[in-house]
């Protein structure tokens, strides 16, 4: 499940080392992103947020009729996405992979923007509001912000409407479904990530149902892995990216 800015493409990493090593590994655009546009809406907008989540659950599914056991991984907002189905549908994953989940953001929007949406979200919920410039600066003057974008299948904007739905009905809930995910959980967390602050994979990690729960922090990380998160993107820090992808499988493997 990928970030609220980005597409299937960023797992291609650690998808392609996975699936050398002889796993199955499935990606996919969220609906309103990526190659999953829909008609007469733009990029970072969903038609209807009930079919938008539906979806998550029809993939699993449609993924466990042809394997015996299935596990999802989430990159930031994609946690968030990957709790509620664990939450809804119990028993439905045999396992989840969480990296960087954003239970204690670092980002503040300004108070003009606080005030504005929610009568934005009443009276002009298609209305397309950029989010990811109000990010820490930091992050908009490094490469990894350069890279997403110029991205096509990247969006810098999303709508109102579908914003807040994700906040309400997936980012503010997460440590209430973390309460109710009883499966086995590997937690990954970057120390130096400022986009998801450590403190909030502390707490996730706390708050699971599972008795088998890992949190792995990664002391030189940022919010993106060494790179390893951004689509498509071959270079980076290879020794680094090398040891969380081995964190990954040997997770996997024991499970």
């Amino acid at each position: 499940m990928h970030g609220i800015e980005s597409h299937s493409g960023a797992f291609s990493y650690f998808g392609e080392r996975l699936a050398a090593d002889g796993l199955d590994c499935y990606a996919f655009d969220r609906r309103g992103f990526g190659n999953s546009v829909e008609k007469d809406f733009p990029k970072g907008d969903a038609k209807n947020f009930k079919r938008h989540l539906n979806d998550v659950n029809e993939i699993v599914q449609q993924v466990r009729k042809d394997h015996s056991k299935v596990f999802t991984l989430g990159h930031s907002i994609g946690t968030a996405y990957v709790l509620w189905q664990c939450a809804n549908f119990p028993s439905s994953l045999n396992g989840l992979i969480l990296m960087a989940p954003p239970v204690k953001p670092g980002i503040k929007l300004p108070r003009g923007d606080l005030l504005k949406l929610p009568f934005q979200y009443l009276f002009q919920p298609r209305r397309m509001f950029n989010f990811v410039d109000k990010w820490p600066v930091e992050f908009r003057n490094g490469p990894e912000y350069k890279a997403l974008a110029g991205d096509p299948l990247c969006t810098m904007k999303f709508g109102v409407g579908w914003l807040i739905k994700v906040q309400r009905k997936l980012a503010n809930k997460m440590i209430d479904n973390a309460s109710r995910t009883k499966e086995s959980t590997l937690t990954i967390q970057g120390n130096k990530d400022i986009i998801a602050l450590p403190a909030g994979a502390t707490r996730l990690n706390d708050s699971l149902m599972a008795d088998d729960k890992t949190l792995k922090f990664e002391p030189e990380a940022n919010h993106r892995f060494y790179q390893a998160l951004i689509p498509n993107k071959k270079d980076g820090e290879d020794a680094r990216r090398e040891e969380v992808f081995r964190t990954i499988s040997t997770w996997l493997d024991a499970h």
